[in-house]
C-alpha cells in the first residue's frame, strides 16, 4: 500500500512539474519575427499615404461616419496629431509633397511653388520639371498636351536636399526598395528620390500609368500587365453617386448646388456626376476619373499590385512605398470644402484606407508595416460662399495690371525698350502668385535704386483695397524685419514666410492676402497655397511598426513631423535637412 501510494506521489509530483513547465515555457514567435513580436529580420514596410488637399479637420469633423477599420483604426493603433500644421506659407502640392519627403521647408528643400521664375533661364520654370528632357516611358501614342506639369518628363532634379528614399538606399547600400506611385508627376518626383525602384503617374490623354527614361527604360511587367488590364475603363457610362445616400450630406457639409461649385462643369454641379459623355475612353473620360473617387481607387489597385508583385516588406531590408491619392485635391477645387463632393470623396477615402489596410496585413503581415498618413495641403472656403470676412475672388488681373503705371509715376519712365516692371504678366504671373518678380533690369534703365522700387511696389500691392494683408520685401524677408507700419501681431506670419523663402528661387516680393480672399484664375471653385489656418492644417496620423499607440495629440504640432516618424518607422536617421525630432 505505501508502494502504491508512493507511486502515486511521484507521478502527482512530475505531472505537475510537467504541467508547470508547459504553462511557463518559451513560445516560439512566429516565423519572421522576435519574442516580443517585432521583426526579426530587417525586411519590414513603411508606407507613406498622401491625400492631396485633405484639411485637417476632415477627421474629427466625419469622424462618426467613418468605419473601424480606416482612419479610426489608424487613431486607435497609433498616434494621431489632431492639430498638425504646415509652418511655411506657399501650401501648395510641390511644396508640399518635397515637404514630406524631407521634413524640411521650402527655405531648405527649394521648391518654393508649383512654378516660379528662373532668372537665369528667364522663364518660368515647373517643380517637377527635369533639367533636360526624358521620353514617357511607355511612348505616347496619342496627340495632346499633358494635363498638367512639364512636356519634359517629371525627375526630381529641383528638390536641393536629401529625401527619405535618398536616406533609406544610402543606409541600406541600395537594397531598400522605393516604389511611388501617384495620378499627379510631381506628387512622384518629389518624394521618389534619385533612384527609385518604381515611380509612375497617370497620364489623361491615354489613361496609362507611366514612368520616364530617366528612372526605366520600360515599364515593371506588372505596371504593363495593368495598364492593359482596361481596370481604367471600368466606369465608362456610369455616373458617381453618392455613397451614402442615407446620411443628410446638406446637414454634414452644405447644399450640393451651392454658390461658386462646379469649375468648368465638366461633370456638373450637383450630383450624380457623369463619367464623361464619350461612348468610348479618350482623355474626357480620364479626366473624369481622376477628378472622381474612382481616381483613388485606380491608384489603390495598382498599389496593391505594387506590394504583392515587388514582395514589398519581404525583401533583405526595408522598403518605402509612396501613395499620393490626388483625386481628393481635384474634387476639392471643383466643389469646394464644404461640398457633398468633398464630403463623399472623404467617406471613400476611409475605405481605401481600410482596404490597403486589409491588403497589408494579407501580404506582409501585421507588425512588419507601419503606415503614415498626411496632406500636402488643405484648402479655402470658396469665397462666394462668404464663410469668412474678408471672402472674394481675385486674379492677378485685378492687382497687378496698375502696378507698372504707378511705378512709372514715381519713378519716370524707362528708356525704349526696357519699359516693363514686371518680368511676368497675365498666366505666368498667376502661376507664380504670391511671388511677384520685377525686372530688374527696367529698375536699372531708370536709374532707379531696385531697393526703393521693391519697397514702393511691396507697399502698393500691401494696400490694394482690402483684400491684401501684407506684402513682403526680400529684404525684409532675409532680415526679419516687418514692413514699415506692420505691427508686432504679423510677426508670426512673416516667419511663414521666411520659411517658404529661398533667395535664389524667390521673387522680390511675396505677398499674404486676407483670410478668405483667393487670388486664382479659377472663374470657380477654389485653391490653397496661403498660410492660413484652412491651408496649413493637415492630418497627421500613423500607426504600426515603431510607431506607439498614443492615441490623439492636442497640442499643436508641426507637420515637418512626418519625415522623421516614417524615418523611425524604417529604422533609419531622417534625411539631413529634417527640422523636427520624434518625442518617443
Amino acid at each position: 500500500m505505501r508502494r502504491v501510494l508512493l507511486v502515486g506521489a511521484i507521478l502527482l509530483v512530475a505531472g505537475a512539474a510537467v504541467a508547470v513547465w508547459f504553462i511557463t515555457r518559451p513560445i516560439p514567435a512566429p516565423e519572421g519575427t522576435n519574442p516580443d513580436g517585432t521583426p526579426s529580420g530587417p525586411g519590414r514596410l513603411v508606407v507613406v499615404v498622401v491625400f492631396d488637399q485633405f484639411r485637417g479637420d476632415y477627421l474629427a469633423r466625419w469622424a462618426q461616419h467613418f468605419g473601424p477599420d480606416g482612419f479610426e483604426r489608424l487613431k486607435r493603433e497609433g498616434v494621431w496629431y489632431s492639430d498638425a500644421h504646415l509652418p511655411y506659407a506657399c501650401t501648395s502640392t510641390g511644396p508640399g509633397h518635397a515637404t514630406i519627403a524631407t521634413g524640411a521647408p521650402p527655405s531648405v528643400h527649394g521648391i518654393i511653388e508649383n512654378d516660379w521664375y528662373d532668372r537665369k533661364a528667364a522663364a518660368r520654370v515647373y517643380c517637377a520639371q527635369p533639367e533636360r528632357e526624358h521620353a514617357r516611358v511607355p511612348p505616347l501614342t496619342v496627340g495632346g498636351q499633358p494635363a498638367r506639369g512639364s512636356g519634359l518628363g517629371f525627375g526630381p532634379d529641383r528638390v536641393l536636399v536629401e529625401t527619405l528614399a535618398d536616406r533609406l538606399q544610402n543606409a541600406t547600400g541600395g537594397k531598400g526598395r522605393v516604389v511611388v506611385l501617384s495620378i499627379k508627376d510631381r506628387s512622384v518626383a518629389m518624394m521618389a528620390g534619385k533612384r527609385p525602384t518604381a515611380a509612375y503617374c497617370f497620364d489623361t490623354r491615354d489613361g496609362v500609368f507611366h514612368t520616364g527614361s530617366n528612372y526605366r527604360d520600360a515599364v515593371h511587367p506588372w505596371v504593363e500587365e495593368f495598364n492593359k488590364s482596361g481596370a481604367v475603363n471600368r466606369w465608362v457610362g456610369k455616373d458617381w453617386a453618392r455613397l451614402r445616400p442615407d446620411l443628410d450630406y446638406d446637414k454634414l457639409a452644405g447644399k450640393d448646388d451651392a454658390p461658386g461649385e462646379g469649375y468648368g462643369a465638366k461633370q456638373g454641379r450637383v450630383f450624380p456626376h457623369p463619367m464623361g459623355d464619350e461612348s468610348t475612353p479618350g482623355p474626357r473620360y480620364y479626366a473624369a476619373v481622376e477628378t472622381s473617387p474612382f481616381g483613388n481607387e485606380l491608384l489603390l489597385e495598382l498599389a496593391k499590385k505594387a506590394v504583392t508583385a515587388e514582395k514589398l516588406g519581404r525583401g533583405e531590408a526595408a522598403d518605402l512605398l509612396c501613395l499620393g491619392f490626388s483625386s481628393n485635391d481635384l474634387v476639392g477645387h471643383q466643389w469646394g470644402p464644404d461640398s457633398h463632393e468633398v464630403l463623399d470623396m472623404t467617406l471613400r477615402s476611409d475605405r481605401v484606407v481600410a482596404d490597403l489596410l486589409g491588403h497589408l496585413d494579407a501580404e506582409v503581415g501585421k507588425g512588419r508595416y507601419a503606415v503614415v498618413l498626411t496632406a500636402d495641403h488643405g484648402i479655402c472656403p470658396i469665397p462666394e460662399q462668404k464663410k469668412l470676412p474678408h471672402a472674394e475672388r481675385l486674379s492677378v488681373n485685378n492687382l497687378l495690371p496698375q502696378l507698372p503705371a504707378a511705378l512709372d509715376e514715381v519713378f519716370g519712365p524707362a528708356p525704349s525698350g526696357l519699359t516693363r516692371w514686371l518680368e511676368l504678366d497675365g498666366r505666368d504671373a498667376q502661376q507664380v502668385w504670391p511671388l511677384v518678380y520685377l525686372n530688374h533690369a527696367a529698375i536699372r534703365a531708370r536709374g532707379a535704386d531696385l531697393q526703393k522700387g521693391t519697397d514702393f511696389a511691396a507697399q502698393w500691392l500691401g494696400n490694394r483695397h482690402n483684400s491684401q494683408l501684407v506684402a513682403f520685401t526680400r529684404q525684409q524677408i532675409e532680415t526679419g524685419t516687418l514692413p514699415p507700419g506692420v505691427g508686432p501681431e504679423l510677426r508670426p506670419l512673416l516667419e511663414q514666410v521666411r520659411l517658404a523663402y529661398h533667395p535664389d528661387r524667390c521673387g522680390d516680393i511675396i505677398v499674404i492676402s486676407q483670410p478668405g480672399v483667393l487670388v486664382t484664375g479659377y472663374p470657380e471653385g477654389t485653391s490653397h497655397g496661403s498660410p492660413h489656418s484652412y491651408d496649413t492644417h493637415v492630418p497627421v496620423l500613423a500607426a504600426g511598426l515603431n510607431i506607439p499607440a498614443l492615441g490623439k495629440q492636442d497640442r499643436r504640432a508641426s507637420a515637418l513631423l512626418v519625415a522623421p516618424i516614417t524615418a523611425k518607422a524604417l529604422g533609419i536617421d531622417p534625411p539631413a535637412g529634417a527640422v523636427e525630432k520624434v518625442g518617443w
